[in-house]
């Protein structure tokens, strides 16, 4: 599962790069093309729990979560909430769902690997 994780960090990593230097944008540091909000956070789809935007999202064939229904080892596999509607945006700066009472909230416990809140949905997978 972490190699499939790397291997998807990297294909979004270089879709990124390429974005970037073929649109001229300076700050190739958002997390797909229909990222949004401050550079660096995250957006994830909401019908299969990849990176919204990325080639893995949506894609077919991808073996579903039995837990909870999402893309297995997507990003937001297992850690957004049951019944979450919608796209997801996660706070680089944390990992939490950007605007909740979680996000940025002071006195959270940091992961050792990511340094972003330990345990949030972010935690170990967007960075």
């Amino acid at each position: 599962m972490e190699s499939n994780m790397r291997s998807a960090r990297l294909i979004v990593a270089t879709g990124l790069l390429a974005i970037g230097i073929l649109s001229g944008c300076q700050d190739a540091s958002v997390a797909g093309p229909e990222s949004q909000g401050e550079a660096g956070d995250v957006l994830l789809c909401g019908k299969c729990g990849q990176v919204k935007g990325a080639d893995l999202c949506c894609k077919p064939g991808q073996e579903k979560c039995a837990k909870c229904g999402l893309a297995k080892g997507a990003p937001g596999c297992c850690r957004l909430s049951p019944g979450t509607q919608g796209d997801v945006e996660l706070c680089a700066k944390c990992g939490q769902v950007k605007g909740t009472d979680a996000c940025c909230k002071p006195g959270q416990e940091t992961c050792g690997k990511c340094g972003l809140a330990k345990g949030s949905p972010g935690c170990c997978r967007i960075k």
